[in-house]
């Protein structure tokens, strides 16, 4: 159980989409150049889930173990790293599941699970602008947004939004805009 201190450390990421925003930077950051974002939203299962994938640079072992521990961080620039570990509490206080998988030259795969109808779920934040974002702002990395419910799948990536903007900087408010309402549209968040 954390301390009082840890706790009020545990508060600063509000919502799920601060979580995918700092996982994903961290994707950003060790060179990947494809990242997939997967949710799955499910009443049926009381599931909610994020899965992020990238085929950056990977982690050792002992890396991994490491993190696993609290605020590890292997940035030069600070000494302390929360984004995995905040990642994993609000994933097990909410009864869910968390690993995270990396394999040198090949990628890390990191998972949280959450009770959906767990009172201390957070809420998710603006999942549509968070998405719309990434794509349009890192256009050289290939960003696959997978939203699955229990009714459908909506799932967009960079190369699709290339070739509907062909020859467009996608870095444009309007594009921003048009592209955080589509998604708004079909995951409502």
């Amino acid at each position: 159980m954390p301390s009082a201190r840890e706790s009020k450390l545990f508060c600063k990421m509000k919502s799920l989409d601060l979580h995918i925003i700092d996982i994903t930077h961290n994707s950003i950051r060790a060179g990947a150049t494809e990242i997939t974002i997967e949710m799955e939203d499910s009443a049926a299962k009381d599931l909610l889930s994020i899965k992020i994938i990238d085929n950056g640079c990977g982690m050792p072992e002992d890396m991994i173990e490491a993190i696993n521990d609290r605020f590890y961080s292997c940035r030069k620039e600070r000494k302390i790293g929360m984004g995995i570990a905040l990642l994993k509490y609000h994933s097990q206080i909410c009864n869910g599941n968390f690993y995270l998988k990396s394999k040198v030259g090949v990628g890390t795969e990191i998972y949280a699970s959450y009770q959906r109808s767990h009172i201390d779920l957070q809420p998710k934040g603006d999942l549509s602008g968070c998405f719309a974002n990434f794509i349009c702002q890192y256009q050289n990395i290939n960003f696959i947004i997978r939203y699955i419910t229990d009714e459908d799948t909506f799932e967009l990536s960079t190369a699709d939004v290339k070739e509907v903007f062909e020859g467009m900087n996608l870095n444009d408010y309007e594009i921003i805009k048009s592209l955080s309402e589509l998604i708004h549209e079909n995951i409502g968040a």
